[in-house]
């Protein structure tokens, strides 16, 4: 027995005089990402005698910092069974595509491998090695990825901000990174939060510090920002020409542009102070005629720099030559029997000579007398004047209009005026009718005068009414009804052709969003719902620093809300429009409903028009109530819950009032208010 006993201790002596060395990952970093996460580690085990058969291998990585001493921050990577056998000569213990942490984040973590035998044989600690994983299924948001420009200041502040979110679109908490942030290629030292504020001009971003495996990974830095100082004394208008000035002739390329040009920027261009729509580059290309005038612009450079047309010296354009000040149409229905007489007005000077043609037909020509030159036309086809004026450019002017005859007719009705869902009574008129032709696509609508070409009869639910008018009187009451206004031309080649259906459907007063439940619970939800009606069409909107912003897709009378904040409706019928006043949803249930009727009655029910806690007697809340007109029917803080029987100017005889209210001089709310008597 004692024989036995030395035999087991020689043995476990031998074994445990076998060393394990620093073991090696077999990269030069472990560097990880959602896509690729497997390394090979292996150390060498000295010669020597078997270990135990059910001896394991286990590969341990330290703390951040190297360090082993705190069992908790240790991590086991992977574990090997062997080699456990007994050999003359080094073995290799091999650890095989293991993954890394996803927490993983330092250059100076270690390595070790220790045995499961009694005791357990430890290697040497690998060199310090780095192991980083990185996110890479993520979008790096720096300030929105616009620029800042400011302009007008002599110093600033500004923060920039780290928004993150994943390839599905969802937030991702840019707080669980640290951060290095640089300006101008130089590390910003000590700054590691997704938030900077910057006092200096410079191009900025930000990454996510990997150490040696920074250069591994593509998307761990942000994009670009510019921050910049713009002297506002170097915008102007320009001519492109940079030999030319204002003044041209009409057939001159006449182009104007802006001293500063930058895809960044968006740009407005004025001609008399009238916003030209479309022009919204940082050139200009004046048009043939009528180009003479004042032009000027303005320019948005970033969110913090706008330039108005009043920073930036307009430029007053001059023709010096001549202009066709009224053009003819460009498309016009030519209907049986009719003749169209089209004239044109000019400032070219009296002697100027002017040709007509239909196609490149010849029809008439002459000298120009008072501005004018006209010429009745018979039949379809392309008509064209050209002038050659008399001038100091001896501008060649001319103007073309495409006369086309009809091949159908689109006639559309309408209610006559706004608001129509609070009279008892509403207008139905003809809106307009539209030409068809045989040009794919090309619709052109009558003149005024050609709806006198037609006769008409109204008909309700397919029934003639015998109105034979253009518009007729409408019962409010008569809902559901459909009325059609049907045009026939009196030389008979088109009978009967319909309107559009119209189907009376008000939205009742009193309309107003219901929730269920009352109180939106964490994780759960609030139903918004409005009364549902086939003749209704509906537009969810959320208020954001008091303007409507729209809920894309949200197009049913119910809602469903999962986050808090202010929702309403826009409720169209086919006669009008009626905003409902918006309801607040909070985790106190729905709050800060503000009522759009009251009864002014003296019943003492529902007499006044009542705010909610959040706004009543508040001096920092302003309250302005409108009529109809415009004018200011009652305005003040500190608002009591007294309107209209105390302090209405009007004293609440109108049906309708609008009103306003801003809160530190912010527009809070606003909407109507329906007085029922």
């Amino acid at each position: 027995m004692l024989v036995c006993a030395l035999s087991f201790i020689n043995s476990n002596e031998l074994w445990s005089q076998r060393t394990i060395g620093a073991p090696e990952l077999q990269d030069f970093a472990a560097c990880a990402d959602s896509f690729f996460n497997s390394f090979t580690v292996i150390a060498t085990l000295s010669p020597g005698d078997a270990l135990p058969s059910n001896n394991e291998f286990i590969l341990e990585l330290s703390d951040p910092n190297g360090s082993f001493d705190d069992p908790n921050a240790i991590t086991i990577l992977d574990t090997a069974p062997g080699p456990n056998n007994g050999s003359a000569s080094e073995s290799e213990i091999r650890f095989e595509n293991f993954p890394i942490p996803e927490d993983a984040n330092s250059d100076n973590y270690r390595l070790r491998v220790r045995t499961t035998t009694d005791p357990p044989i430890f290697s040497s600690l690998s060199d310090p090695t780095a192991f980083h994983f990185f996110r890479n299924d993520i979008d790096l948001f720096l300030n929105e990825r616009q620029d800042v420009i400011f302009c007008n200041v002599s110093s600033f502040s500004k923060t920039l901000s780290i928004r993150l979110e994943d390839l599905d679109g969802n937030a991702v908490a840019a707080d669980s990174f640290e951060w290095e942030w640089f300006r101008n290629g130089s590390l910003i030292v000590g700054e590691t939060t997704p938030n900077l504020v910057v006092t200096e001009v410079g191009t900025y971003f930000a990454r996510i510090p990997l150490g040696n495996c920074q250069n591994f990974f593509t998307f761990e830095e942000t994009n670009r920002v510019d921050v910049s100082l713009v002297d506002v004394s170097t915008a102007f208008i320009e001519n492109a020409d940079p030999m030319g000035d204002f003044a041209f002739c009409p057939n001159d390329t006449k182009v104007l542009q802006s001293s500063l040009q930058d895809t960044r920027f968006t740009y407005q261009w004025f001609k008399d102070d009238v916003a030209i729509d479309g022009e919204v580059g940082p050139t200009i290309t004046l048009p043939t005629n009528e180009f003479a005038g004042v032009y000027s612009l303005s320019i948005s450079l970033s969110e913090d720099c706008t330039l108005d047309e009043n920073q930036i010296p307009p430029v007053t354009v001059i023709n010096e030559g001549s202009s066709i000040t009224q053009p003819l149409p460009e498309n016009l229905i030519l209907l049986p029997t009719q003749t169209i007489n089209l004239e044109i007005m000019t400032d070219a000077p009296d002697g100027s000579t002017f040709r007509w043609f239909v196609e490149t037909n010849p029809q008439t020509q002459g000298v120009l007398s008072g501005g004018t030159t006209s010429l009745e036309a018979q039949f379809v086809g392309l008509y064209r004047v050209e002038i050659d004026a008399l001038d100091a450019c001896n501008s060649f002017l001319f103007s073309e209009s495409n006369i086309l005859a009809p091949t159908g007719f689109t006639v559309v009705i309408g209610p006559q005026g706004e608001n129509v869902c609070d009279s008892d009574s509403f207008v139905l008129e003809l809106k307009e009718i539209i030409g068809q032709t045989t040009v794919d696509g090309l619709e052109v609508p009558l003149t005024e005068e050609q709806l006198g070409f037609f006769d008409y009869e109204w008909r309700r639910n397919g029934i003639p009414t015998g109105d034979t008018t253009t518009s007729i009187t409408v019962s409010s009451s008569d809902i559901g009804d459909v009325y059609t206004l049907f045009a026939t031309l009196r030389t008979r080649e088109f009978v009967d052709v319909p309107s559009n259906d119209l189907t009376v459907a008000p939205i009742p007063p009193g309309t107003v969003i219901t929730a269920d439940p009352l109180v939106l619970t964490e994780g759960g939800s609030v139903t918004l719902s409005v009364p549902s009606d086939p003749g209704y069409t509906y537009q969810w909107f959320t208020v954001v620093d008091g303007e409507d912003v729209p809920i894309d897709g949200e197009t049913n009378n119910t809602l469903v809300v999962t986050e808090q904040g202010e929702y309403g409706v826009t409720v169209t019928s086919a006669i009008c429009e009626v905003r409902l006043d918006p309801v607040i949803i909070g985790s106190q249930g729905v709050t800060e409903i503000i009522p759009n009727i009251i009864t002014p009655n003296g019943d003492n029910i529902n007499d006044n028009w009542f705010l909610p806690d959040s706004l009543f007697n508040q001096a920092d809340v302003e309250v302005t109530i409108y009529d109809i007109n415009g004018q200011v029917d009652f305005s003040g803080v500190s608002y009591q819950n007294n309107w209209p029987f105390e302090n209405s100017k009007s004293s609440g005889q109108n049906p309708i009032y609008y009103y306003i209210i801003t809160k530190n001089n912010s527009v809070v709310r606003k909407g109507s208010i329906t007085v029922m008597r």
